[in-house]
């Protein structure tokens, strides 16, 4: 540990001295958790040094990784390099990217440190914007979820083309390659190496208070990638995907409306867009079908609402996902604000449930104690129904408060309490979670983050995608220092 904190101020004293001489910047995010019940320290350190010229952009991410709580894997290692050129109408970037096409049925690489995903793509990306014409084209390997071996080789190509002011097509096409080694019989036999095709097109018009958009993509398999035998010759069905969202806007109203059909759409290096309020896909997404709709308005500047609702069940698994939500909220202004609300959720035969639903109040409310300060708590009742197959049906009642006092824009102080009417087997059989967490900003250049006391862990869900974060007992910090 003294090695690491030791490189670390070694590099940002190099940073400081060259950033008198050029453009380069530096961001270190340093994340220490000291965990109460295994008595282990560990850390993830990211060190960013970027330099930014007039077209030019380089830049480069040390990251030390040693979270025993998360992973057996302690590595020091570049994990994110690039130089990237790019002027009105040409970009080309070669190393460690993140790119979209269309809402992301076809590709889709992402970073989200919300959920600790990271599926960047490691290669070359160029981009061609001509008159009407926007294009993008990339090859190169993806990280794979929390993975960080890239086994398969991505090439595609994307194109937006503005056919009127209102109305845009495009389309897109992606090939991964399965990595060719030379004693893989199974490859062998599919003619090296395997492939798999997926293919789409999209529409978006917009014109006044319309917003329209459409897409579809196709998937072809040529061998089936199993977990635990790799590339075989076994055929999978062909799979589609088709989503849409329409939007309508007024001055002062929106409603949005959202469906979406995918079957047998089992892509890895896509990230569909989930319809449901509870951003939490059924069957991972691979074979559902679903709606969802929000209503926000504001009839007054210091009053606005939302409701929204959502359903989606699979198609060929059982399973369906029902969710409802909506919150007024008044300002007074200068003075705080109060914000009501409720939500509804039910879950049917997903997972290792026959049932699961949860529905309560939701309450917001801030107190501006003077032009720098504030009081706000949030806080929302639950009452929980969970069937899990084999088992009695379980009913409890949980109660969330978080109350945060910030002092100016610099500092702030977050109590926060979980608690369960009852044992909850779930969660080790524990029924209360306990946590303050102190927020610093020392200008722009310094965040200081210290969290103490216990997190209960489980489904963490955003932009679709969902992962297990692992219960929490002990002190956490999180310092950022920027250059």
């Amino acid at each position: 540990m003294k090695r690491t904190f030791t490189l670390i101020a070694v590099l940002f004293a190099a940073t400081a001295a060259q950033a008198q001489l050029s453009n380069i910047s530096a961001n270190n995010r340093l994340e220490l958790w000291v965990e109460d019940s295994l008595r282990a320290t560990s850390y993830l350190n990211q060190l960013d040094l970027i330099y930014i010229g007039e077209k030019w952009q380089i830049g480069a991410r040390l990251e030390m990784d040693e979270e025993t709580w998360w992973d057996p894997e302690r590595t020091t290692d570049i994990v994110r390099r690039y130089a990237e050129y790019q002027d009105e109408s040409f970009g080309l970037r070669g190393g460690t990217f993140y790119t979209t096409f269309g809402r992301g049925l076809t590709l889709r690489a992402m970073e989200d440190e919300d959920v600790r995903v990271d599926r960047d793509i490691d290669g070359v990306w160029g981009s061609v914007t001509y008159k009407n014409l926007d294009a993008q084209a990339l090859v190169g390997r993806m990280r794979n979820d929390r993975n960080s071996g890239r086994p398969n080789l991505l090439s595609g190509l994307d194109a937006d083309y503005r056919l009127t002011p209102c109305l845009t097509l495009g389309g897109s096409y992606v090939r991964r390659d399965a990595e060719s080694l030379p004693d893989d019989e199974e490859l062998e036999q599919l003619g090296r190496p395997a492939t798999e095709e997926a293919a789409g097109g999209r529409l978006q018009l917009t014109k006044g208070i319309l917003d329209l958009y459409v897409e579809g993509a196709q998937r072809f398999r040529r061998g089936n990638d199993d977990v635990r035998g790799g590339w075989t010759g076994t055929t999978a069905d062909d799979g589609h995907a088709w989503y849409g969202s329409l939007t309508l806007g007024v001055s002062g109203y929106s409603l949005f409306l959202e469906g979406k059909d995918y079957q047998d759409y089992d892509v890895p290096y896509s990230t569909l867009p989930p319809v449901n309020v509870a951003g939490q896909p059924i069957n991972n997404g691979l074979d559902e079908q679903g709606f969802a709709a929000v209503l926000a308005g504001s009839p007054s500047a210091d009053l606005t609402f939302e409701l929204s609702g959502s359903y989606a069940e699979a198609e060929k698994e059982l399973g369906e996902r029902s969710a409802t939500s909506g919150t007024v909220r008044k300002d007074w202004w200068g003075k705080g604000s109060l914000k009501l609300g409720g939500e509804w959720t039910e879950e049917v035969e997903l997972e290792s449930h026959t049932l699961r639903e949860y529905a309560g109040p939701t309450f917001d409310a801030s107190l501006y104690v003077s032009e720098e300060s504030s009081l706000s708590l949030h806080s929302k009742i639950l009452s929980w129904k969970n069937h899990y197959r084999g088992q009695e049906l379980d009913e409890y009642t949980e109660v969330t408060a978080d109350l945060t006092l910030a002092l100016g824009p610099n500092r702030a102080f977050t109590f926060s309490v979980l608690k369960a009417s009852e044992e909850i087997g779930e969660y080790d059989n524990e029924d209360v979670w306990l946590s303050g967490t102190l927020n610093l900003m020392f200008g722009y250049d310094r965040e200081l983050m210290i969290k103490v006391g216990d997190e209960r862990g489980g489904i963490v869900c955003s932009s679709g995608v969902c992962v297990y974060e692992p219960p929490f007992s002990g002190v956490r910090v999180e310092f950022i220092s920027r250059f």
